[in-house]
């Protein structure tokens, strides 16, 4: 797991890398802070509740972006463990986050006792202490698919937002979010952004919103692609989906049409877009018009994408054994120079997280001697199948005392290029080198990065190509990451139009007003005012449409009906367990029916599992199969035996299942020791009265009368009863390790 963690961030750790670069972290002393250590520890301590036995303190300093910090962290000696954590502004003295943890010894659910309307007080009036001097200035915003989990180690809480508004228009960038506990009010984290001296354009003489839907459609803003969904579950060895999707195209920053020149938000100079008409036109315009071009021939086989694909990959896997330690690194040797003084330090053959039938040898050289000043490394990964060189990263290769000129980014391109000629030839040929794209800060000048996309039948294949990062005083490359489907990839004949799929994109997600902060390669950040896709702050941003069918997908190319979210169900008032059940809403679970819940409707025990896995949350990521949903309930011991899927639940079942679930059947199945005082108490099997008892005892089984009827069959509604209340029993926590 780790592993694959590492791989699927690593171009995220890059950019945190260049960030280190061009914001170092100061580690002499607090140079630009006005207030001292002590102080923001008291200012932490006067606006929240710190556990008494969380007595050890550690504090430290920061500078980045301009801006420096206090980290005050306070930890628990002895258990239950846990932790409070902030971040205080070390020259305003503002709090800018805290988060809290704290350990359960008996982990339990506990019924959330104050309602939302409860704890959005709390949380209005912190911020109207915090930073009341912008209260005025932000909005709350609803997020309508906040979705909480039934945990046992973790309090329920309730997320709120504000956003900054700035002559009217959003600027989602700055703001506060907070999280209250629903069991007794305490503020789990807070979070304030906020960036002073930003020069926001007036709003005024803007476009009309007609306009800019007329350039987003005109662009256009969607692309044809192929999306590659994350495989979460590479253990079952599925085979990876290759779908046929529109989604909003890297080039425009989101879909986004400046409201004062009516032009697409491009990474053009901030001069050139603030231009008159005509200047910026010219710019733009093109764009679009090339764009339009590629599009209109985005379902024929563009001339580049007709070089058939390489064979050697197809070849060797169906009829090669995997190759050797040493061959792998041979092959290494042939693309990468290895400095003599590096010395092999560690391999490993390993399951590749991107294609999981194949394996991937995993290869780490560094200099011999760690006693320099600066300890050099190279690893590389080879496909142990294909005998392909999918990635390595090396240290950098140029001296911080080298005054030589970095290459421009058309040189630098030339060193990517000719890298890929020599290691991938014929692949070269079914890539396209995208622009650059918008990065969140200033870009070093001796580094460049460079996405190779890879196009198939003339279409952008996501998540499939080359990335390559070029040091350009070093003048070579120093990372690089190559992913490569060898599957067969769909037809995109029966694809709709732009037009059609531009048409259902709007209409889910209509343009609206905002303000946005963009970095230029340049370093040099602008506020742009620009209409873009209304995102509602939801959780699920409908950016991937079904290109055949035009339904919005999820990123693990789930359908609209998959999405684990919310539900407010509208059947349910008067119900007696209206509240147990409003809360399986909060989790996604029992969503088969949409808004109805249909609470007198008998319970299957497909239904009753996948609402469990739903509200603890842990595959949220997947759709589950009919048979894993058997098997991690069979693995967990939950089911009765001989039970499908489809099989209507008694009470008694249902009281097995809730005491399993609690981990408590080993106590359920001692003989002698209880008694019920159902008038029917002699009907219930004498292998079922532990768990029968102890579900009724515990209150997890709703009975309003003295007759049980253990064989009938509980309905939705007691099953929802019962799951919640069965999450608040203080389980006996089962030790695995023998």
């Amino acid at each position: 797991m780790l592993r694959k963690i590492r791989h699927l961030n690593i171009v995220v750790v890059c950019m945190l890398f260049l960030q280190l670069l061009v914001y170092p972290v100061n580690t002499l002393g607090s140079e630009k802070s006005v207030i001292t250590v002590e102080q923001a520890v008291q200012t932490v301590k006067d606006n929240f509740s710190i556990p008494e036995n969380y007595t050890q303190l550690s504090t430290g300093y920061n500078e980045y972006n301009d801006r420096a910090t206090y980290s005050l962290n306070w930890h628990a000696v002895e258990q239950p463990g846990g932790s409070f954590n902030a971040e205080v502004d070390a020259i305003s003295g503002e709090i800018l986050n805290i988060s809290q943890w704290n350990e359960q010894l008996k982990p339990s659910f506990k019924l959330p006792v104050l309602s939302s309307e409860d704890t959005l007080k709390i949380a209005t009036d912190l911020v109207a202490k915090l930073v009341s001097k912008h209260q005025s200035e932000m909005q709350l915003v609803t997020d309508k698919q906040q979705v909480f989990l039934l945990n046992n180690s973790q309090p329920f809480t309730y997320n709120f937002r504000w956003i900054r508004i700035v002559n009217g228009v959003p600027f989602p960038e700055n703001g506060v979010n907070v999280s209250v506990s629903g069991e007794d009010g305490r503020v789990i984290n807070y979070n304030y952004n906020w960036t002073e001296d930003l020069v926001f354009p007036v709003a005024s003489n803007i476009v009309s919103p007609e306009k800019a839907r007329q350039v987003f459609t005109d662009t256009p803003m969607l692309e044809l692609q192929y999306f590659l969904p994350p495989v979460m579950n590479p253990q079952t060895k599925e085979p990876q989906r290759i779908l046929l999707v529109y989604q909003l195209t890297n080039k425009y920053y989101g879909g986004a049409v400046d409201a004062l020149t009516g032009k697409p938000v491009t990474l053009d100079k901030p001069a050139l877009a603030y231009k008159s008409s005509s200047s910026a036109g010219s710019i733009s315009e093109s764009v679009a018009v090339s764009t339009a071009s590629a599009a209109s021939k985005i379902l024929s086989t563009e001339a580049a994408s007709e070089v058939s694909e390489p064979s050697t990959s197809q070849d060797k896997e169906e009829s090669s054994p995997q190759i050797s330690q040493s061959e792998a690194i041979e092959i290494v040797k042939k693309m990468v120079t290895i400095p003599k003084d590096f010395v092999l330090r560690n391999s490993s053959l390993n399951p590749d997280w991107q294609n999981p039938t194949e394996q991937v040898w995993e290869l780490q050289w560094n200099t011999e001697s760690s006693d320099t000043e600066e300890q050099r490394y190279l690893s590389a990964r080879v496909n142990a199948k294909t005998g392909d060189l999918i990635g390595f990263n090396r240290s950098y290769g140029s001296n911080q005392d080298d005054k030589s000129k970095p290459l421009n980014r058309k040189e630098a391109q030339k060193i990517a290029d000719n890298f890929l000629k020599s290691t991938q030839p014929e692949r070269f040929e079914l890539v396209k080198v995208e622009a650059e794209d918008f990065y969140g800060g200033k870009m070093p000048p001796n580094i460049q990065i460079f996405n190779y996309v890879r196009v198939v039948n003339g279409i952008p294949v996501s998540r499939n190509g080359m990335y390559l990062l070029v040091d350009t005083v070093a003048k070579q490359v120093v990372n690089y990451e190559m992913n490569w489907n060898n599957q067969e990839f769909p037809s995109s004949s029966n694809a709709l139009s732009l037009n059609e799929i531009t048409e259902r994109f709007l209409k889910i997600s209509p343009l609206a007003l905002r303000y946005s902060l963009i970095f230029y390669p340049n370093g040099q950040p602008e506020i742009r005012l620009a209409y873009q896709p209304k995102l509602d702050y939801d959780m699920y941003v409908p950016a991937i449409l079904d290109a055949k069918t035009g339904d919005p997908m999820d990123w693990y190319g789930r359908p609209q009906s998959q999405w684990s979210r919310a539900i407010t169900y509208q059947d349910i008032q008067g119900n007696y367990a209206e509240k147990e059940i409003g809360i399986m809403g909060l989790t996604g679970a029992f969503g088969e029916y949409g808004e109805n819940f249909r609470p007198d409707e008998k319970i299957t025990a497909g239904s009753l599992l996948r609402a469990m896995l739903t509200a603890e949350g842990n595959y949220r990521d997947r759709v589950l199969s009919d048979e894993e949903v058997l098997d991690i309930a069979e693995d967990r011991g939950w089911l009765p035996e001989g039970v499908k899927l489809e099989s209507e639940l008694s009470r008694e079942d249902l009281s097995k299942i809730m005491i399993r679930l609690i981990n408590m059947e080993p106590s359920a199945k001692v003989k002698g020791i209880y008694s019920v005082p159902f008038t029917d108490a002699d009907t219930i099997n004498q292998d079922s009265l532990g768990y029968i008892a102890l579900a009724w005892g515990l209150g997890i089984l709703k009975v309003d009368e003295n007759t049980l009827h253990p064989d009938q069959v509980a309905t939705r509604a007691e099953a929802a009863y019962a799951l919640v209340h069965a999450y608040t029993v203080e389980r006996p926590v089962i030790n695995y390790m023998k």
